[in-house]
């Protein structure tokens, strides 16, 4: 999909945006009552986040469907480097980080080992699988794992390097059976979602009875780095559509009948060029560049996030 026409093309255009949706409408309460959470201007581009008094986060305007299939197949998204822009938006030289999405890939296969040692293949699916990491590693382990997401980009790259499948576009539209797969996992992805009530629902409707929904969460609450940068927050631009405290996370997961099994610190591999990066930090980064660190994939407890294991329970 083309950039929006614009003078500038690093703006998105107004028509990326749900205009409609804004403070009437809340998909955990029902009775909305919003206050202002930021104010933020993102690339050109005014937008407001805003929380119900039963605690959900939400932006205003929603970005919509338009938007994500520009947003996810632009080089603003994939390289801030090569679209010669000083901002970051989505990643600074994406992959480039593919030794730390394989790192780990790998790393959450073995924390998942509980649920994937049944002795038998399982049907996994990955929304938003990325370059298809996890597919290839779930794959080795003999199971059937494919992916879904909106990028072409991905999907072409992933059958390209790890001869995994990713079907292209919004997983709320797939034709996949009901109760078909085993597990569905997401990461990074549930705060991208501006229609959390047709997802969720999609999810339980395609999961077997007892089946796994695992999923990762950035927790707002108690956040220190937020605390620190404020506006220039990872989270706060498009396309964030909902911001969540842990109680929050739960209640949602609850009202589409997910039952939590287990959550644990979400670890990832991640490099000195990509942390300083996302927070804005050119010093450190140039210094890395100088020491020769920038790219070493390591270890940390990112964002801050949680990873949630929880099961299908109606």
């Amino acid at each position: 999909m083309n950039k929006p026409d614009s003078k500038e093309s690093n703006i998105p255009a107004p028509e990326f945006y749900d205009a409609h949706d804004s403070d009437n409408v809340c998909f955990l309460c029902g009775a909305p009552k919003y206050k202002h959470w930021r104010e933020i201007t993102h690339f050109g581009f005014p937008f407001t986040f805003q929380q119900c008094h039963c605690g959900i986060i939400k932006q205003t305007p929603m970005p919509n469907k338009q938007f994500f299939e520009w947003f996810f197949n632009s080089e603003l998204f994939f390289s801030s480097k090569s679209s010669d822009s000083d901002k970051i938006w989505g990643f600074y030289d994406y992959f480039k980080d593919e030794p730390c999405r394989l790192a780990t890939s790998r790393y959450r296969y073995k924390k998942f080992k509980n649920i994937f040692s049944t002795g038998k293949p399982l049907e996994i699916l990955k929304i938003g699988p990325s370059t298809g990491t996890f597919l290839y590693v779930a794959n080795q382990h003999h199971h059937h794992a494919i992916g879904c997401d909106v990028s072409t980009q991905f999907a072409k790259y992933a059958k390209d390097n790890y001869d995994v499948h990713i079907d292209t576009g919004r997983f709320e539209e797939m034709p996949y059976q009901d109760k078909q797969f085993d597990v569905i996992m997401l990461f990074n992805v549930i705060e991208n979602i501006p229609n959390q009530t047709e997802f969720l629902s999609k999810v339980a409707e395609k999961l077997k009875p007892g089946g796994y929904f695992i999923l990762n969460h950035v927790n707002i609450e108690n956040n220190i780095i937020e605390k620190i940068q404020k506006n220039k927050y990872f989270l706060y631009r498009p396309p964030i559509c909902y911001i969540y405290s842990t109680d929050v996370f739960d209640r949602v997961l609850n009202k589409f009948g997910f039952e939590i099994v287990h959550r644990y610190r979400d670890v990832r591999y991640l490099h000195l060029e990509k942390i300083f990066t996302l927070l804005g930090w050119p010093l450190p980064l140039k210094l890395s560049k100088l020491l020769k660190l920038h790219q070493i994939p390591f270890p940390i407890y990112a964002y801050p996030s949680s990873v949630t294991i929880s099961k299908r329970i109606t």
